[in-house]
């Protein structure tokens, strides 16, 4: 068995964490970068249909993944010389999927006339899909095999590579220039990551028993994590169809830029998060410590990003349109109180999914978008866009009240000493 010291899984927990808040920042920064330069070098209304296809085959990518980046940063640690098969599986099933959904897209679609212009273009939809599909797969797989500064090189280089041939191809004008030069860089991007990770992140590992619990219990995890996955996505696909059906399309302009922002702190959560399952998941890992570090860190994240909502948000705000400030400034505040009451929930989530205790993390994701969107369509009529946030914060709360007790007795038993190794515990996924 492979044992980490106990100071390296914690420096491994900052490090790794840190790697991946670097990652979310630097490729939403640069994101905004490139469509920038897009719109620049490039027709609107080609830039908007490239956006389009892109953002569809994003989502049918994210779908393609079956949530398998969950059960990787969970239980890839404890794979030991099953860790090739399981991450060359979870990759041929992932672009299966993503290949057969691109291609019922194409054949269920009414708009397919206006999203592409040519036969090339529909052919090499279904291609694209699968290009990022392996790509956003890669990055648990990546973390799971504590190469999260991998991950970070690899968005990163994705994020500049993609720059240059929109100047390059600036000259033909179109849309497949755009969405076809970024499929095919997240490809070598991603293959180039595929090697790195058999090469270096499972070396060792040949000589090391897997400690997984029954298949079982997997396919339980997956089953629950999966499900909660698609529970989460409803929250924001029905926002802005909420916020257009009740306060027009020009509200809803007002609201998707200050939502962006408050995403954009979940991001940096997830970041912190991702790296504590990984580390707390390993064999002998000395979870009382990974707990102490994790909430020093989720702390901090939170402290600072809520600060920095709450100032900078409305100053973004002004800065785009005083229309915009005064539409959505009292959302993004009260979306800052959400994010540290939110930041509590969090940690609920990670520790139950280090103890493999699913059902009440899934309940409770369905009563926070029950409650959401129930509160958001009686407060918005009322109060406007910050009848969202407020919307969202009611149900933080909740959530709250609800796991004020599991949460202590979770906190409790991740900081009781245990001398046997996580993996080998015999509990029953979902089972309270």
């Amino acid at each position: 068995m492979i044992r980490v010291p106990k100071r390296l899984a914690t420096a491994s927990l900052e490090s790794n964490a840190a790697a991946l808040m670097v990652s979310s920042v630097a490729t939403g920064a640069l994101g905004l970068v490139y469509w920038a330069v897009a719109e620049r070098f490039f027709d609107t209304s080609e830039v908007g249909r490239a956006s389009a296809v892109i953002s569809t085959a994003t989502m049918l990518a994210s779908v393609s993944c079956l949530s398998l980046g969950g059960a990787y940063q969970r239980f890839l640690p404890l794979a030991g010389r099953s860790s090739t098969r399981l991450i060359v599986g979870g990759l041929t099933l992932t672009s299966t999927v993503a290949l057969l959904l691109g291609t019922l897209f194409l054949a269920v679609n009414p708009s397919n006339s206006r999203l592409f212009t040519s036969t090339t273009e529909l052919v090499l939809f279904p291609l694209i899909v699968v290009a990022f599909a392996v790509y956003a797969l890669s990055d648990p797989i990546l973390t799971g095999l504590r190469l999260a500064k991998a991950v970070a090189v690899k968005n990163i280089a994705l994020s500049v590579l993609k720059i240059v041939p929109v100047v390059v191809l600036a000259g033909t004008g179109s849309a497949l220039a755009l969405t076809g030069s970024w499929a095919v860089l997240a490809f070598v991007v991603t293959a180039a990551a595929v090697v790195h990770m058999l090469r270096t992140g499972v070396r060792g590992r040949e000589h090391t028993d897997p400690q997984l619990p029954p298949t079982r219990e997997l396919w339980a995890f997956q089953g629950v994590y999966f499900t909660m996955t698609l529970v989460v996505t409803v929250t924001p696909l029905v926002l802005p169809l909420i916020v257009v059906a009740q306060l027009g399309t020009e509200q809803n302009a007002y609201f998707n830029l200050a939502w962006t922002m408050c995403s954009a702190v979940g991001l940096l959560r997830s970041s912190v998060g991702s790296a504590f399952i990984v580390e707390a998941s390993a064999p002998d890992a000395d979870r009382a410590a990974l707990l102490r570090r994790l909430v020093k860190m989720l702390g901090a994240v939170a402290v600072v990003s809520a600060a920095g909502l709450a100032v900078g948000g409305p100053l973004v705000l002004y800065v785009v349109s005083p229309d915009y400030f005064h539409a959505a400034a009292g959302l993004v505040v009260v979306m800052a109180v959400d994010s540290l009451v939110g930041t509590v929930v969090i940690l609920y989530f990670l520790l139950a999914q280090i103890l493999r205790r699913l059902r009440l993390m899934l309940a409770i994701q369905v009563v926070i978008v029950v409650t959401t969107l129930t509160a958001t369509l009686l407060l918005v009529p009322r109060l406007g866009l910050i009848g969202v946030a407020w919307g969202s914060l009611s149900a933080q709360i909740i959530a709250l009240l609800i796991l004020a007790l599991p949460l202590r007795r979770a906190v409790s038993e991740i900081a009781r000493p245990s001398g046997k190794p996580l993996g080998l515990v015999p509990e029953s996924i979902a089972a309270r």
